[in-house]
C-alpha cells in the first residue's frame, strides 16, 4: 500500500511539459521568443498606437503642400518642370503613413531586443511577400521612377506607401492579441468616423467647416502668398467679405469630408457601416447595465455614417451596401430572425436618411442605371439623306481615330475612312489640301461664305456622307516654342482640330500648343456603351489593352496616368467627354493594381483577400454569436471588407482610404485567428 502510494506520488511529481507548448500559443504562433508565453497578456496596448493612428486618423489629415514635378516630358500637360502644384488631401497623409511605418519598425526592433517578439502563423504572409516583391520590382523597372516612388500628383500612393501598407498589415496581425486590444482599436475608429461624418454633415448643409476662417487656417501655413501678404491675413480679409479665401472646385453641399472625392467617401464608409451596425445589434441584445446607452450611441453613429454614405450620392458605395446586404442574408440567415428588433431599427434609420437625402441620391442612381443599361450608348449618326438641310459642319460626328503621317491625315468619320492629303510646293510649303474617301476617290471641296470676323476661308465636303459633319480650312499655328507652322484645320461642332504642317511631317497641335503624332488607339469592349458607369466604359476599354504589357510586372506604382493613351482625343470627343481631358485613374482598383504593379501583384493581393474571406465565411457562418464581442466585431469587419472589395470594382485605391482598409483587414485576420484558436 505504501509502495502504491509512493508510485502515485512519483507520477504526480514527474516534470510536466509547459502548458504553452501544447496550448493555443504553440498552434497559433510560428515564432515566439522566450518572453512570448505572455503573448495574450492584455498589457502593452500602447504598442497599438501607430496601428491605431494609421487606421483611424491618417484619413483626417488635410494640409496644403506645394511642390514641383518633372511634367514637361508629357505632351498632355501645360505644366513645366518649374510649375508649382498644390495639394491639400494626399501628400501629408502619405507622410503620416511613413511616420507610422517608421514607428512600427522601431517597435519591432524593441520587441526583438526585449525577447518579446511573437509572429502568428498565417497563410497570408506568402502572398504578402509576393506582393512586396512585385511592387519593388515594378519600381526598379519603371520608366517613371520619379513618379512611382512617391506616387502621382494629388494621389501620392507610390511604391513606398504600398510597402508601408504591407508592413502595417503584418504589424497589426501580430499586435491584436486580446479582446481589450480589439476594443482599443475600434474606439478610435468610432471617434474618427464620427468626426468625419459631422464634417460631411456640415458640407451637406452648406455650412462647410473648411469654408470658415478657422477651418482654412488649419489647411494652410501662415506663409506669404503670391502677393506677399501672409495667407492667414488673406483668409481673415476674405472672411470679412463673406467669402472663403480658398475656393475648392466642389459643388455646394457636396460631401467630400477630408478625402477630396465623393467616391472615396462612400468607399471607406462601406467598411464602417456594417461594423458599427453589428456592434449595435450586440449592444441591443445584451441585458447588462450600460448596454442601452452604448446601443443609443452606436445607433447615432450608424445614422451619421449612413447619412454621409447616401448623401454622398455615389453609386459605387450604394452598390457596396447592396453586396453587404446579400452577404448578410447568405451567411446569417436564421440568426437574423433573432435580431429582428435591432435590425428593424437599423432599417428604419437607413430609410429615414434615404428619404431626407432623396434629392441627392435618386438622380445619381437613375443616371447610374441609365448608363449601365445602355442609355449613354453612342447614337448612330443620321443617314445623309436626313441631313440635307443641315449646315456644313453643324452635326457632331463619331470620330473613331486620327492618324498623322508625313503627307496626310487619316481619320474615321462615322465609321467611314477619310484622308486629307497635304499639297506642298517645291520648298515644302503648304499650298492646298485634297480629300480622298475610303476608296481613294477624290471628294470635292466647295467654298463657304466668308467668315464675317475675318477667319480663314472654309471649305465644305460636297459629298453628303461627310458634309454635315466637318469643314476644312488652312491657316497657321504656333507651338509652345512660338515656332510658326502652316496648318490644316478640321472644324467639327465645339472643336477645331489643328494639324501643324512642316516640310517633313504633319502633327496634331493640342490645346497646350504641343505637337503630337497620332495613331489609332486600341480599345476592347464597351463600343456600344462607352458611357457605362459615368464613362468608366470608355476608360476601361482603353485600359484593357494595356494589360497585355503588364501581365507580370507593371509600369510602376501609381503611374496609370503616364501610360493611359491620353492622345486618344478622338475617342474622348466621340464619347461625349472633353476631348483633351486627362484620365489619371482607372476607376477600378483591380485594373489600377494590374497596370501599376503588374498582374502577379494583383494575384497576390487577391490571394490575401481570398484567404481572409474564405476563413471568415467559415467562421461566421458556423458561429453561434450569443453576445460574444469578438464574433460580432469580427463579422462586422468581414462584411465591411466584402462591401469594400465590391465597391473597388468602380473605385480607386487612395492613400485616403487604404490605411483604414488595411487596418481593418489586419484586425479581421487577428480576430479570426483568435476565434479559430478558441474553438
Amino acid at each position: 500500500m505504501k509502495q502504491k502510494a509512493k508510485k502515485v506520488i512519483d507520477r504526480r511529481s514527474k516534470p510536466q511539459k509547459p502548458e504553452a507548448s501544447k496550448g493555443p500559443n504553440a498552434r497559433t504562433y510560428s515564432l515566439a521568443m522566450s518572453h512570448a508565453p505572455q503573448i495574450d497578456d492584455p498589457s502593452g496596448g500602447w504598442q497599438l498606437l501607430p496601428a491605431v493612428f494609421f487606421s483611424a486618423f491618417v484619413i483626417l489629415i488635410v494640409r496644403m503642400h506645394t511642390y514641383t514635378r518633372p511634367m514637361s516630358r508629357f505632351f498632355w500637360t501645360p505644366q513645366t518642370d518649374t510649375s508649382s502644384i498644390t495639394d491639400f488631401f494626399s501628400y501629408y497623409k502619405m507622410v503620416a503613413v511613413f511616420i507610422c511605418a517608421g514607428a512600427v519598425l522601431i517597435l519591432l526592433l524593441y520587441r526583438v531586443t526585449t525577447q518579446s517578439l511573437a509572429i502568428r502563423r498565417s497563410p497570408v504572409y506568402l502572398p504578402m511577400a509576393g506582393y512586396t516583391l512585385c511592387v519593388t520590382a515594378s519600381y526598379q523597372l519603371s520608366d517613371y521612377k520619379e513618379f512611382s516612388l512617391l506616387g502621382w500628383n494629388d494621389r501620392f500612393e507610390g511604391t513606398l506607401v504600398l510597402l508601408c501598407y504591407m508592413l502595417l498589415l503584418f504589424y497589426i496581425i501580430n499586435s491584436i492579441r486580446t479582446e481589450r486590444h480589439v476594443k482599443l482599436f475600434l474606439i478610435p475608429l468610432a471617434a474618427s468616423g464620427a468626426i468625419l461624418s459631422l464634417l460631411g454633415l456640415s458640407q451637406a448643409l452648406d455650412k462647410d467647416f473648411f469654408r470658415t476662417a478657422i477651418g482654412q487656417k488649419l489647411l494652410v501655413p501662415n506663409i506669404a502668398g503670391a502677393s506677399g501678404t501672409p495667407l492667414w491675413e488673406s483668409i481673415d480679409a476674405a472672411a470679412l467679405q463673406g467669402e472663403p479665401f480658398l475656393k475648392f472646385t466642389f459643388q455646394n453641399r457636396e460631401i467630400y469630408q477630408t478625402v477630396y472625392n465623393i467616391n472615396y467617401v462612400s468607399f471607406y464608409l462601406t467598411l464602417l457601416i456594417p461594423l458599427f451596425g453589428m456592434l449595435f445589434i450586440r449592444a441591443w441584445i445584451r441585458k447588462e447595465k450600460g448596454s442601452g446607452l452604448k446601443a443609443a450611441g452606436l445607433a447615432l453613429l450608424f445614422a451619421l455614417l449612413v447619412y454621409n454614405m447616401i448623401g454622398s450620392a455615389s453609386s459605387g458605395g450604394l452598390m457596396g451596401l447592396g453586396v453587404i446586404g446579400l452577404a448578410g442574408l447568405a451567411l446569417l440567415n436564421k440568426k437574423l430572425l433573432a435580431w429582428a428588433k435591432p435590425l428593424l431599427i437599423l432599417f428604419l434609420i437607413t430609410g429615414l436618411v434615404a428619404a431626407v437625402t432623396a434629392d441627392r441620391w435618386i438622380p445619381e442612381l437613375r443616371g447610374a442605371f441609365h448608363s449601365t443599361t445602355g442609355g449613354t450608348a453612342l447614337k448612330e449618326p443620321a443617314a445623309p439623306e436626313e441631313l440635307t438641310e443641315a449646315a456644313a459642319g453643324s452635326v457632331k460626328p463619331v470620330i473613331d481615330y486620327f492618324a498623322t503621317h508625313p503627307d496626310r491625315i487619316d481619320l474615321s468619320l462615322n465609321g467611314r475612312p477619310l484622308s486629307l492629303v497635304a499639297e506642298r510646293s517645291g520648298n515644302g510649303q503648304l499650298t492646298g489640301v485634297s480629300v480622298l474617301d475610303e476608296e481613294g476617290k477624290p471628294v470635292a471641296l466647295e467654298s463657304l461664305p466668308a467668315d464675317p470676323e475675318g477667319g480663314p476661308a472654309r471649305y465644305a465636303l460636297s459629298d453628303l456622307r461627310y458634309r454635315p459633319y466637318m469643314t476644312v480650312s488652312m491657316g497657321s499655328v504656333m507651338d509652345t516654342s512660338a515656332i510658326g507652322f502652316s496648318a490644316i484645320s478640321l472644324h467639327t461642332p465645339a472643336i477645331t482640330w489643328d494639324f501643324a504642317v512642316s516640310a517633313e511631317d504633319i502633327l496634331y497641335r493640342n490645346r497646350m500648343g504641343k505637337l503630337v503624332d497620332l495613331d489609332p488607339v486600341e480599345h476592347i469592349g464597351f463600343d456600344n456603351n462607352p458611357g457605362f458607369g459615368s464613362w468608366r466604359g470608355y476608360i476601361w476599354s482603353r485600359s484593357f489593352p494595356l494589360l497585355k504589357n503588364t501581365l507580370f510586372l507593371g509600369t510602376g506604382a501609381d503611374t496609370y496616368c503616364a501610360v493611359f493613351p491620353q492622345e486618344d482625343y478622338a475617342g474622348k470627343y466621340s464619347t461625349g467627354a472633353t476631348h483633351d481631358i486627362v484620365v489619371d485613374k482607372p476607376h477600378n482598383m483591380y485594373i489600377g493594381v494590374a497596370i501599376g504593379t503588374g498582374g502577379l501583384s494583383l494575384l497576390a493581393l487577391l490571394a490575401i483577400f481570398g484567404i481572409y474571406l474564405f476563413s471568415s465565411a467559415r467562421i461566421y457562418r458556423r458561429a453561434s454569436y450569443g453576445d460574444d464581442f469578438l464574433t460580432f466585431a469580427g463579422s462586422g469587419v468581414f462584411f465591411g471588407i466584402i462591401g469594400f472589395l465590391a465597391a473597388a470594382l468602380v473605385n480607386d485605391s487612395s492613400v485616403s482610404v487604404m490605411p483604414m482598409f488595411y487596418g481593418l483587414l489586419g484586425l479581421g485576420i487577428a480576430i479570426n485567428d483568435k476565434l479559430a484558436a478558441r474553438s
